[in-house]
């Protein structure tokens, strides 16, 4: 059976970076890994929301989720999608899963407990003025899909509050998750400084043997 990584944060925090660094990681240890992620299925819905009524469009391409329900809506959504990926995963496959919240209580409750009860999870702590560079950044020099922008809007109205330090008390009090199933990283810095903890916590997490140089 495939395991699952949620990688969580706030917008520009790294989760894209970090899961891309994974799966290069596991790559070279005879694992595979497929990355899911809830902003892919907000911008369907945002394409198919014509009358306005839950997004609203941004500069440099983006959109703005005006209607929260849709943030809700789109986690079911991801929880379908990984399950239907599952029931054929091959073993030694890893299934990264990412999304930013800023209340990571109300949006665990919009999964099942059995789709949260074998997951592994991963927090990326990174301060907001931080976040908010580094989207500015990868939006003046865009290399991939992941760098779509994140308004100031949404940063001050809905990212003004984020529980992500508590995720290890919230998965264990609301959901019997082992504090040992979940990290928290501090990634204000450069990757270098924080990826050996997080291919640590992928060595433990895939039974894996650490390399020397990682």
């Amino acid at each position: 059976m495939a395991l699952k990584l949620f990688i969580l944060g706030l917008p520009g925090s790294g989760k894209s970076t970090i899961s891309r660094q994974i799966r290069t990681y596991l790559e070279g240890r005879n694992w595979e890994s497929i990355r899911f992620s809830d902003h892919v299925i907000l911008q369907k819905m945002f394409h198919a929301d014509s009358e306005g009524k839950q997004f609203k469009s941004t500069e440099y391409g983006g959109f703005d989720v005006i209607d929260l329900e849709a943030i809700n809506a789109a986690l079911k959504s991801l929880e379908l999608e990984v399950k239907e990926h599952s029931n054929s995963a091959k073993p030694k496959n890893l299934i990264v899963i990412e999304f930013s919240r800023n209340d990571y209580r109300r949006a665990f409750r919009q999964f099942s407990d059995a789709f949260l009860h074998d997951t592994y999870f991963l927090y990326l702590d990174v301060e907001t003025d931080i976040c908010k560079r580094r989207i500015q950044k990868r939006i003046a020099n865009r290399s991939s899909e992941d760098d779509f922008y994140v308004s100031e809007y949404i940063f001050s109205t809905y990212y003004n509050e984020d529980d992500g330090r508590s995720i290890p008390q919230i998965l264990e009090n609301d959901h019997g998750v082992g504090k040992e199933r979940v990290i928290v990283i501090d990634n204000n810095g450069s990757l270098s400084d924080s990826i050996a903890q997080v291919y640590q916590f992928v060595d433990t997490m895939c039974g894996l043997e650490p390399l020397r140089d990682s």
